[in-house]
């Protein structure tokens, strides 16, 4: 071997030096809450990544997680709900102001984006069990890209479970719900980032978009909200059609085929968190989902392949 450094494959696991072994130790930042931390999480225990490779650090969104911690918002207070992601330090490795966050030190800057993070994962290293979650078949890869982008995509955005409304009862739970702690910490959170640094422009952006959603959802309790149960009926149907979409691209046993891809390591997180999010404590249980989209679409019912993906991970 020559004197200068030299760095092994990744599946390896080490950087070689000159007379010296130099483990490399991932820390990923993540919120238990998170569906797309969940994405990371599943891929470390698909490739058999070990407690001392990896260092988990928690960041508080608190936003929604486990039935315990969510019974917990509803007494909080806002000083309680961290908003961490919005610190100064966070956003330096993730400018997004989003989990999971993956860095290490031989990587030039941390990876932030979920998609990014899983392929990285899964070229570390063999997977434990099968293949590898990349598929070889380049029509197979194709398949898991199209997968994974209708789950990332703003038709199949969890955000119309969690806080649409369609009609002034279902408004006013929401604002006592724990989504409201949430929201009003942020604002908080975001002032107090904001003061201490008026010229960065993404404090400014968020404190004004924030800032919208809270005065809405502190506003009149006679204000006209026509509008906003309007765009819930909208997503809801646009929901329904990428839920049709992606019932019609999974092929099963699993999302892809035969065996486990990425596409399925982004499909279960974020199903999960959908149901989740309708109150739903059995994975198996589609009937929450099925009737709230039917408010809007009367004829939805949902197809049998998603609920196949669903209940592969919950054995």
């Amino acid at each position: 071997m020559d004197s200068a450094q030299k760095v092994r494959p990744l599946n390896a696991g080490v950087l070689i030096g000159v007379d010296k072994l130099i483990y490399w130790q991932l820390t990923v930042f993540s919120w238990i809450g998170s569906q797309w931390a969940g994405v990371a999480h599943l891929g470390l225990a698909e490739k058999g990544f070990g407690n001392e490779e990896v260092e988990i650090k928690e960041i508080d969104l608190r936003k929604f997680s486990h039935a315990q911690e969510k019974m917990e918002m509803l007494t909080q207070t806002n000083d309680k709900v961290k908003a961490e992601n919005f610190d100064p330090e966070y956003l330096k490795k993730n400018p997004n102001e989003t989990v999971p966050t993956l860095a290490a030190s031989h990587l030039s800057q941390p990876l932030v984006d979920t998609r990014q993070i899983l392929e990285y994962l899964d070229q570390s290293r063999p997977s434990v069990k099968g293949p590898n979650l990349t598929p070889v078949d380049l029509q197979d890869q194709s398949r898991a890209t199209a997968l994974i982008e209708l789950v990332h995509s703003n038709d199949l955005e969890t955000g119309v479970i969690i806080f649409g409304c369609l009609n002034d009862s279902e408004f006013h739970r929401l604002q006592a719900s724990p989504f409201m702690t949430y929201v009003a910490a942020r604002q908080t959170a975001l002032e107090k980032y904001h003061s201490a640094d008026p010229t960065n422009l993404f404090y400014g952006t968020k404190v004004i978009e924030n800032g919208a959603l809270h005065s809405f959802l502190t506003g009149s309790p006679n204000a006209d909200r026509t509008t906003f149960f309007a765009d819930t009926s909208a997503k809801y149907t646009r929901f329904a059609a990428g839920l049709n979409m992606l019932e019609r691209q999974i092929l099963l046993p699993y999302a892809v085929g035969d065996h486990v891809t990425l596409a399925d390591l982004h499909i279960a997180p974020w199903l999960s968190h959908t149901l989740y999010a309708l109150g739903t404590t059995d994975p198996s249980d589609f009937s929450k989902l099925e009737g709230r989209i039917q408010q809007v679409v009367p004829n939805f019912k949902l197809g049998p392949k998603i609920p196949v993906v669903e209940e592969f991970w919950q054995t």
